[in-house]
């Protein structure tokens, strides 16, 4: 199991028009101790294998996954959804990835409607994800659906039906702890639970005091991800250590990606934060190798 990060912990959520370069965030993850990294958006990156595996290798650096957001109720965009995971899972597999990780796009939702799906927009969904899961397959690789705060998928009862209605041996599973902790979720019962579908771990904790006032208030999602809901990971409400400590236990050696979404007004910078997240994830592994 080792210890990658992701993109998004510098507010890169897109392909473009980020303050950040791919080339200056890969010496910024070396310096803060990081050998391993998901790819983030598709074109954040140089899609050139060849550019990008040269640029990796003469970092030490090795790419575990690649994270794609997609409007998956949406019936018309199939056509879009299966061109960009072909193009997304071509380079994964070119430099060496091995999954890859889809979820729903919460901007398709009205803000006052976040996550509403009628069945036939449950039936897309399901649609979209085995065929991703299947291109995936395609080009030798494991899939991963992860949950999101904002979408049809974010509760434990809505993930568990999709669990239910798609394919086992296609469908795997990338439970974000701070995703499933937001609405007081247990993501340690979750995983036990349903330990023979996660492939993918997101790393994330969750601000508990704001998470009170979040809920008590009715905030929007998108306020309270902005205002700082997900903390560095040995201050949230989440036991990242007990966590750990189970994900050893059980045996899981997948991908386990650190992201803590960059917010405005946290008084460290995301060097800071990144640097100090590794440390104390890589000291949960007393010593074990893969970090």
């Amino acid at each position: 199991m080792n210890i990658a990060i992701a993109p998004c912990c510098w507010g890169v959520y897109w392909p473009v028009g980020n303050d950040l370069g791919w080339t200056d965030y890969l010496d910024r993850i070396v310096a803060a101790g990081y050998r391993h990294t998901e790819l983030g958006p598709y074109g954040y990156f140089s899609t050139d294998a060849k550019v990008l595996s040269h640029e990796l290798e003469r970092r030490g650096l090795s790419v575990v996954a690649a994270a794609h957001v997609h409007t998956l109720a949406d019936p018309d965009t199939a056509a879009t959804l299966a061109d960009k995971a072909h193009q997304i899972c071509a380079l994964l597999s070119s430099v060496g990835g091995t999954h890859f990780i889809l979820m729903d796009e919460s901007e398709f939702y009205p803000k006052a409607q976040m996550g509403v799906v009628d069945e036939a927009g449950w039936r897309t969904v399901v649609e979209q994800t085995m065929m991703a899961a299947g291109i995936a397959r395609e080009h030798g690789l494991q899939f991963s659906f992860h949950p999101h705060v904002g979408t049809c998928i974010e509760h434990e009862d809505q993930i568990e039906r999709l669990l239910a209605e798609t394919d086992p041996a296609l469908v795997g599973l990338c439970l974000d702890t701070g995703h499933h902790a937001y609405w007081k979720a247990d993501p340690k019962a979750f995983f036990l639970r349903n330990a023979a579908r996660m492939n993918a771990i997101h790393l994330k904790n969750v601000d508990g005091a704001f998470r009170e006032k979040v809920l008590a208030e009715n905030i929007h999602c998108d306020r309270a991800f902005e205002e700082g809901i997900m903390t560095d990971l040995d201050r949230g409400v989440v036991d990242i250590a007990d966590f750990m400590h189970t994900l050893l236990a059980q045996g899981y050696d997948g991908p386990l990606v650190v992201e803590q979404d960059l917010a405005p007004k946290h008084p460290d910078t995301p060097e800071v934060i990144a640097a100090r997240n590794y440390a104390f994830v890589s000291s949960l592994f007393q010593g074990r190798a893969g970090r």
